[in-house]
């Protein structure tokens, strides 16, 4: 709620500089005489000139409110962000959001030309001092300062997007820097996380669908399911990382090599030295049971229209914002796909304010056990529920030193 109204004030904010702006910049080239003696073809040339000059000032802000959208999900016009949510919501293309902010927002400005050409041409006809000649000086010295205060606007924009600390999903994620980054190896916090997350599942009601909400593109955790799974449904937000995972279903040539998180899933299972056999065996029945990549937004009350007996969703809230109130909404929507008396797999690095891929700082809440422990209740039984915290010493490395692991189940509903 809080991006809509950054974009309502900031909008009301905005439109009446602009106006103000605008008018004033109008008058002021009227009032100076300066255009007095102009041809009227002159005239006309200056007034399409000025269309130039504020299409140029806007295609430049149009750029600095889509970064402003994709890195805080907030804007200068409430229709863009408007038209922006909407077409997400519909669509699964990086492009089309992009193509109606920009819409919802140079609508807007277009339409805004209407009470400007109505109010010059009207005084013109009702005054007997004001000239067509003067409504035409009046609208292009309006549209030359409209076509600055969008230039001065983006500048603005961009400066307060540089004081930013964290990178954006939409624009600085590259799904290849986060697998070379992490997964080359089974680092300490998988060691712990594969771990419980082969103990949590053995909890889990077998031969049910099981959904993995905010996957990344990665599919490290999904082995331990596989032999309890009836189907396995793979949600994420970025169309990008399902596109990762895609490639490694198809066994693209350069699709990353997940052997040796499988291998590590299977010591955990009780096989002390697996064979290449024992392994793709198990990619193979992993394989067969992914059957939906589906693309989710935690941000949405309701990111699916059905619930699981089981749902792991391991750094995925926690890792998505810098917030901590936006951390517990999203975990409130995440949970609310746990049917009554299902389980509920977590984990979260603890304490992280942000974690780094090839150069990009991306937002941690700075959350702990505690604040798990807080927001699962009163829907899941506090004495069913398993947190654990693990040391893994990565500050240095990735920007974070411990992890919180937790299952829960899900209270059922009372007769």
């Amino acid at each position: 709620m809080s991006g809509w109204t950054a974009s309502i004030a900031a909008t009301v904010v905005s439109n009446y500089a602009l106006d103000v702006w605008a008018a004033a910049a109008g008058v002021a080239l009227v009032a100076s005489g300066l255009l007095d003696d102009v041809a009227p073809p002159w005239a006309v040339a200056l007034l399409a000139g000025s269309y130039v000059a504020w299409g140029l000032g806007l295609r430049t802000n149009l750029v600095a409110n889509w970064s402003l959208l994709a890195r805080t999900g907030t804007s200068t016009n409430v229709i863009s962000k408007a038209a922006h949510d909407l077409t997400r919501r519909v669509t699964t293309s990086a492009r089309a959001p992009r193509l109606a902010a920009a819409i919802g927002y140079a609508g807007t400005q277009v339409a805004a030309e209407v009470p400007y050409y109505a109010g010059a041409f009207g005084t013109a006809a009702l005054s007997d001092t004001v000239g067509t000649h003067d409504a035409v000086v009046f609208l292009a010295g309006a549209n030359l300062a409209a076509g600055a205060y969008e230039y001065g606007l983006a500048r603005l924009t961009r400066a307060f997007l540089g004081r930013r600390r964290y990178a954006s999903f939409d624009i600085d994620w590259v799904p290849a820097h986060y697998l070379t980054g992490y997964y080359r190896t089974v680092e300490p916090d998988e060691v712990a996380t594969i771990a419980f997350l082969v103990a949590a599942v053995r909890h889990a009601e077998r031969d049910r669908p099981v959904l993995f909400f905010g996957t990344g593109p990665t599919l490290h955790h999904v082995f331990a399911a596989a032999e309890i799974a009836s189907e396995i449904h793979l949600g994420d937000y970025l169309p990008a990382n399902l596109t990762e995972i895609q490639r490694w279903l198809d066994r693209e040539p350069g699709a990353h090599d997940w052997r040796p998180f499988v291998r590590y899933t299977l010591q955990c299972e009780g096989i002390a030295d697996p064979s290449d056999e024992e392994l793709a065996a198990r990619e193979d029945l992993t394989r067969s049971k992914i059957t939906s990549l589906i693309r989710v937004d935690a941000r949405h009350p309701r990111p699916l229209g059905r619930t699981y007996a089981t749902v792991i969703s391991p750094y995925c809230a926690d890792s998505a914002t810098a917030d901590r109130t936006t951390w517990r909404l999203f975990m409130r929507h995440i949970t609310g796909l746990v049917e009554p008396g299902g389980l509920f797999v977590t984990a979260a690095l603890r304490r992280c304010r942000g974690y780094t891929v090839a150069g990009h700082t991306f937002p941690g809440a700075d959350i702990d056990e505690h604040d798990i422990h807080e927001v699962l209740q009163p829907e899941f039984a506090p004495l069913d529920g398993t947190i654990e915290v693990h040391r893994t010493g990565q500050d240095t490395a990735h920007g974070y030193s411990a992890i919180v692991l937790c299952r829960a189940r899900r209270m059922a509903t009372t007769p």
